[in-house]
């Protein structure tokens, strides 16, 4: 996988995160979208278990994943 930003909300502002801090099934979903496309950064929004990830143009692409213990 290329060096990607992740960018993380989870209360309301973005804050860049290691890919490490993320739980698993969410580091795997990135690492298999960025890996098909020549993605430097990617927004996940957090809302409890629920991570949504986004990739910003020219993917475009949002995906829901949720993460469980």
């Amino acid at each position: 996988m290329a060096n990607v930003t992740v960018m993380l909300s989870d209360k309301g502002s973005y804050r860049e995160v290691e890919m490490d801090t993320l739980p698993r099934n969410v580091r795997a979903a990135i690492t298999d979208l960025t890996a098909k496309s020549p993605q430097t950064s990617v927004t996940v929004d957090q809302l409890g278990a629920l991570y949504r990830i986004r990739l910003p143009a020219p993917a475009n692409v949002c995906l829901d994943v949720l993460s469980v213990a």
